[in-house]
């Protein structure tokens, strides 16, 4: 099968033509991939972000199901998938703590589990998640990056007390999702920071958009509750660390390779944290079954995926597509596994609703 895939080792990129189709066991599901998206993770381990990493990228995906011997309900059925993979079968009262760090697991195109740019992929029947018929492909493919946004709501960051102000920083693809779903949830108490005013006018419902200058940190000092930091940047978190009020909160989404010489010292950081008892939290995977839900429920969240697809390319242009991701002002970027598949596409769902 066709497949997209990286090697660290040599430092290569390549579209592999004959790359071994997987064969699920018995607990597993062989899924045909109909779409994938390119995020930031993505990028950042062609970057070394994964020391050693050898195998096919990508996590982000919607599928058929062709096989699931384990849940004979599924085949035939569009899904989504979790990307951390509970391979010692860990058990635990928390659920989020088995769903995102249980030992031994792999993740889906990051640690020990080829990823999703290929045409075929595996993964355990119980990451899977059935997609709505009213969403097309190319929005439920955004349910992973989505549902990292509503981690944050998971963690029960966001309050219900009309106090808390809160700071997104980042217009990049995980930073425009986070922005709205914290607006959606806390409609006109949310500050947007980026770099380009055309990408935070894609979000509805934030209290104030605010394009950073130098002068950005000294002008909202201490001014937020709680801060997201996800601008993909190393340095950024200067200036969300510096928009976090004394006792306040600052959820940390960005990952970055070890390598990147952007990256501050932690003495840099430290005695804003230590003095002004700043709370740091990192904030990964979310609740897909959550994001899925909101994707059906809210029209201002499927005209943001809409607006942010920036170009569809079959995986043989999958090289092509990783390098048009890394350029400047481009949001995402989609790949097409199969030319000729049956897609649940956008186009269809307008068909059927015309003739229905």
């Amino acid at each position: 099968m066709q497949a997209l895939v990286y090697d660290q080792a040599s430092d290569t990129l390549n579209l592999e033509e004959a790359w071994a189709k997987p064969t699920p066991g018995p607990e597993d599901a062989l899924i045909r991939v109909h779409r994938a998206g390119i995020c930031a993770t993505d990028i950042e381990v062609t970057r070394g972000y994964v020391p050693g990493y050898h195998g096919v990228l990508g996590h982000e995906f919607v599928g058929r199901v062709e096989r699931c011997s384990s849940r004979p309900e599924l085949q035939g059925q569009r899904v989504v998938g979790e990307i951390n993979c509970n391979d010692g079968g860990f058990s635990c009262a928390d659920a989020a703590y088995q769903r995102n760090h249980a030992p031994g697991r792999s993740v889906l195109g990051i640690i020990n589990r080829d990823g999703c740019m290929s045409q075929w992929l595996v993964l355990p029947a119980r990451n899977l998640l059935t997609v709505p018929s009213s969403l097309a492909d190319e929005l439920a493919v955004f349910c992973e990056p989505l549902a990292a946004a509503c981690r944050i709501l998971e963690q029960g960051l966001l309050q219900q007390d009309g106090r808390q102000q809160v700071a997104v920083v980042g217009d990049g693809r995980l930073g425009l999702l986070i922005a709205q779903v914290l607006a959606l949830r806390a409609p006109g108490r949310v500050t947007h920071f980026g770099r380009h005013a055309d990408k935070m006018a894609l979000v509805s419902g934030t209290a104030a958009q605010v394009v950073v200058t130098e002068a950005t940190a000294a002008e909202h000092a201490g001014a937020f509750h709680l801060v997201v930091e996800a601008s993909g940047s190393a340095s950024s978190i200067r200036t969300a660390l510096a928009l976090t009020r004394p006792t306040g909160t600052l959820v940390l989404k960005t990952t970055v390779s070890l390598h990147d010489p952007a990256m501050p010292g932690w003495s840099e950081l430290a005695n804003d944290i230590v003095v002004n008892e700043k709370t740091l939290v990192g904030s990964r995977c979310g609740p897909m079954d959550v994001a899925l839900a909101m994707m059906e429920q809210h029209e201002e969240l499927q005209q943001l995926l809409a607006a942010m697809i920036h170009k569809q390319l079959p995986l043989s242009q999958g090289v092509e597509a990783m390098a048009l991701a890394q350029t400047k002002g481009v949001l995402k970027v989609q790949l097409v596994m199969h030319d000729n598949a049956a897609s649940h596409s956008q186009h269809q769902l307008l068909r059927e609703a015309t003739t229905a």
